[in-house]
C-alpha cells in the first residue's frame, strides 16, 4: 500500500514538473513557504524570546532561507541550530533548484530561438517553403537581382527586403551552409530561417505567409525516380495555405504563388486549387526543353544562362508603358536604342500569354507589356516619342529544307529520357537516331519508352545495357561517331557529389576515347553548382556544355517571384513549338565577312522574319562563354568571319 502511495505521489509530481518552468517554480515556491512556516513554528517553540508572534518567527525563517548573511546574527543554541538548517535548505532551494530551473528555461528559450520556432510578423516579404537542391539557388538569384528587388519593393510599398525560409531544421548548420554558399550576399537581417514542415499548419504560420508578397514552393528532391511524392507534397501545402487564406477578409489580396511541379500534367487542375495569382513552373518539363534545344543547337545553354540570370550580360525585361498603346510592332522594332524588342506579354484573364516575334502589323493594346532584351532595366525603357518606322519589308515564307538526321548518344537513364525523346520528335526539321546506354534493364526502359508513343519516323532509339564508366564498354560503342553526346545524372539522388563524380568520370573517359578526333558536341548534366565550377576550367577548347539542372529551375523561380509575367516569356522561349532561338550562319541572311553595324544585321535578319539577338564568334566558340555576344550596341561595328553565326529568334511554323 505504501509503495502504491509512493508511486502515486511520484507520478503526480512528474505530471506537474512536465508542465513547464512555471510549474517547477510553483513547486519551489511551495517548498520555500513550507520550510519558512515549519522553521518559524519550530523556532517559536524552542526559542520564543524575541518573537512577538508566530508570523514574526516565520518571517525570520524566510530571511535566513533566502539570505545566508543572517546566519551570524543568531544567538543561542536552538535558534542558531534552526538557522543553520534553514540556511542549508536555502542553498539547495535557491542556489540549486531555482537556478537550475532558470538556466534550463533559458537554454530552452535560446534553443527555440536558434531553431527558428517563433513566428515572424512581416508584411510584403518573400517566402520560400522547403529546403531542396533549388532553394539556395533561388536565394542567391534573388539577392543578385538588386534592380529587380528595388522595383519589387517599390511596387509593394516596403523599404527593406525580407525573405522567410521554412526548412525542416533551420538551425546553426543550415545557417552555416547558407553563409558559405551565399558568401558576401548573406545577411541575417534579410534572410529569416524558421524550422518546420510545410505540411504542418503551425509551421506555415511561423513564416506569416498570409501577409507575404510572394510564396515560392520549390519541388522537393526525389529519391526513387518518381515525381509523385514531390508533387503530392507541394499540392498538400498549397491546399493548407488556401484553406488558411480563405478565412481572411475578401479585401486583403492573397500573395502570388510561384510553384514548381515536376510533372506538367498536374498543372491544369492544381491551378484551380488556389484563388489568388499563381504561376506554375513545370520543372522537369523545363529541363527537358532546355536539353532538347541544346542538342539541336549546341552552345545554346550559354544563351539560356545569360538570359536567366542577372549576373552578367543582357537579360529579359518586361515593361508596361501606356504611352505605347496603339503603336505597331514594326514601329517599335528599332525604337529601343539600347535593347532588342522580342515581343509583348498580353493579359489573358487572370493569366498572361507571351507573343514573341509577333507579326509586324500587331498593335499594342491597353494592358500589354513590351518584352525587351537589354543589359539593364533603364536600357529597356522606350523612347519618349515613337519615330517614323522604316519601310515595312514583306516577310518571305521560310524555306523548307530536307530533314537533317542526327546521331545522339545518351549515357545514363533518368525519368527525363522518355519526355526528352518525345520533345525531340516535335520538330519535323530533324530526325534522330538515339543510342541509350545504362545499367538499368533494357526491358524496363523499352516498356517505359513505349508508353510515350514516340513517332519512330522521327526518333529511332536503341538500348544498350552496360556500365559506360568501364573504358572497354564505352570504347565498344565508338562514341566518336556521334554528333551529340548527352551525359545524364543518375536517376537516384543518393548524393549529388557521388552522382556528379560518376558523370565527370564518364566525361573524362569519353574525351580520352575521342582525343584523336574533333569529337562530338557534349552536353553534361550536373546536379551541384560547386562541381560545375570546379570542372569548368577543363572545358577550354572542347565542344562541351555544362547544364546544372537545379540552377536553371532556381533562376526561373526567383525571376518569376519578382516579376510574374516572365513565366510565360520563358515558356515561349523554351517550347520548340513556340519561338526558336537558333544559330544561323551569316550566309543564311546573304551577309558576307567584314565589318557590319549591328543595326544593319538586325535589318537583314528582320527581312527573313527573324529577330537578331546577337552574334556567336567562331574563334571564341570553345571559350567558357561559348563565344556568345548578346545585344551588342546598335551602332557597334562587328567584324564577321566566315564561321560566325547570328543568334536569332525565329517563329516556328
Amino acid at each position: 500500500m505504501l509503495r502504491r502511495i509512493k508511486h502515486w505521489l511520484t507520478f503526480r509530481l512528474e505530471r506537474i514538473v512536465m508542465r513547464g518552468p512555471l510549474a517547477r517554480l510553483a513547486i519551489i515556491l511551495g517548498l520555500v513557504i513550507a520550510v519558512a512556516v515549519i522553521a518559524g513554528l519550530v523556532v517559536r517553540v524552542l526559542a520564543p524570546a524575541g518573537f512577538a508572534s508566530a508570523g514574526e518567527a516565520m518571517w525570520w525563517a524566510f530571511l535566513r532561507l533566502t539570505d545566508p548573511g543572517y546566519l551570524g546574527d543568531d544567538e543561542g543554541v536552538a535558534r542558531a541550530s534552526v538557522a543553520t538548517v534553514v540556511t542549508v535548505l536555502g542553498y539547495i532551494l535557491f542556489m540549486g533548484a531555482l537556478i537550475a530551473i532558470l538556466v534550463q528555461w533559458l537554454d530552452r528559450t535560446l534553443d527555440r530561438l536558434e531553431r527558428g520556432l517563433t513566428p515572424v510578423a512581416l508584411r510584403s516579404h518573400l517566402v520560400l517553403l522547403g529546403w531542396s537542391s533549388r532553394t539556395a539557388g533561388v536565394l542567391e538569384e534573388i539577392l543578385v537581382s538588386k534592380g529587380r528587388i528595388a522595383r519589387f519593393l517599390r511596387s509593394q510599398g516596403v523599404r527593406r527586403l525580407r525573405i522567410a525560409l521554412l526548412a525542416e531544421r533551420a538551425g546553426a548548420d543550415l545557417r552555416r551552409q547558407l553563409r558559405q554558399q551565399l558568401g558576401d550576399r548573406w545577411n541575417a537581417r534579410q534572410i529569416i530561417l524558421r524550422s518546420g514542415s510545410s505540411l504542418q499548419t503551425e509551421a506555415l504560420g511561423r513564416i506569416d505567409f498570409a501577409h507575404a508578397a510572394a510564396v515560392v514552393i520549390p519541388a522537393a528532391d526525389t529519391v526513387a525516380g518518381t515525381t509523385l511524392d514531390a508533387d503530392a507534397r507541394s499540392v498538400k501545402t498549397l491546399l493548407m495555405m488556401g484553406a488558411a487564406l480563405a478565412e481572411r477578409p475578401a479585401e486583403v489580396p492573397p500573395p502570388l504563388m510561384v510553384m514548381e511541379l515536376q510533372n506538367s500534367c498536374h498543372a491544369p487542375w492544381v491551378r484551380g486549387l488556389y484563388a489568388g495569382p499563381m504561376e506554375i513552373i513545370a520543372g522537369d518539363n523545363v529541363l527537358v526543353q532546355v536539353m532538347a534545344q541544346s542538342l539541336r543547337h549546341p552552345g545554346l545553354s550559354h544563351v539560356y544562362e545569360e538570359l536567366l540570370s542577372d549576373r552578367h550580360g543582357s537579360q529579359i525585361y518586361v515593361r508596361e508603358e501606356e504611352a505605347l498603346v496603339g503603336a505597331s510592332i514594326h514601329q517599335l522594332t528599332y525604337a529601343f536604342p539600347e535593347g532588342v524588342l522580342l515581343g509583348i506579354v498580353r493579359p489573358s484573364g487572370d493569366d498572361f500569354s507571351a507573343l514573341l516575334n509577333p507579326p509586324a502589323t500587331l498593335r499594342l493594346e491597353p494592358g500589354d507589356r513590351v518584352v525587351v532584351l537589354a543589359s539593364s532595366y533603364a536600357d529597356a525603357s522606350p523612347p519618349e516619342a515613337t519615330a517614323t518606322a522604316p519601310a515595312l519589308v514583306e516577310r518571305p515564307p521560310p524555306a523548307l529544307s530536307a530533314p537533317v538526321k542526327r546521331r545522339v548518344l545518351v549515357l545514363g537513364w533518368s525519368q527525363l529520357v522518355p519526355a526528352l525523346m518525345q520533345e525531340l520528335a516535335v520538330d519535323p526539321r530533324e530526325t534522330f537516331a538515339v543510342d541509350i546506354v545504362s545499367e538499368v534493364a533494357a526491358s524496363k526502359r523499352r516498356k517505359r519508352m513505349a508508353a510515350e508513343m514516340i513517332p519512330e519516323d522521327r526518333v529511332q532509339f536503341t538500348h544498350h545495357e552496360l556500365d559506360y564508366t568501364v573504358p572497354a564498354y564505352l570504347a565498344g560503342i565508338e562514341p566518336g561517331g556521334y554528333d551529340n553526346v548527352l551525359l545524364l545524372s543518375g536517376d537516384k539522388l543518393k548524393d549529388s557529389s557521388e552522382t556528379d563524380a560518376r558523370t565527370i568520370l564518364a566525361y573524362l573517359l569519353l574525351r580520352q576515347l575521342t582525343a584523336d578526333t574533333d569529337g562530338p558536341d557534349v552536353l553534361m548534366e550536373l546536379t551541384d553548382t560547386d562541381n560545375s565550377q570546379l570542372f569548368e576550367h577543363r572545358l577550354e577548347n572542347e565542344h562541351t556544355e555544362i547544364l546544372v539542372t537545379s540552377r536553371i529551375v532556381s533562376h526561373m523561380l526567383a525571376r518569376v517571384a519578382l516579376r510574374r509575367e516572365l513565366r510565360c516569356v520563358f515558356s515561349a522561349l523554351f517550347d520548340p513549338c513556340g519561338c526558336d532561338i537558333a544559330f544561323l550562319g551569316i550566309g543564311a541572311y546573304d551577309l558576307t565577312p567584314g565589318d557590319h553595324r549591328f543595326a544593319d544585321l538586325q535589318k537583314a535578319v528582320e527581312a527573313r522574319g527573324d529577330i537578331a539577338l546577337g552574334l556567336r564568334q567562331d574563334q571564341r566558340r570553345r571559350r567558357k562563354d561559348g563565344g556568345i555576344l548578346l545585344n551588342p550596341g546598335r551602332d557597334e561595328t562587328l567584324r564577321l568571319e566566315a564561321g560566325d553565326d547570328l543568334i536569332v529568334l525565329s517563329a516556328v511554323d
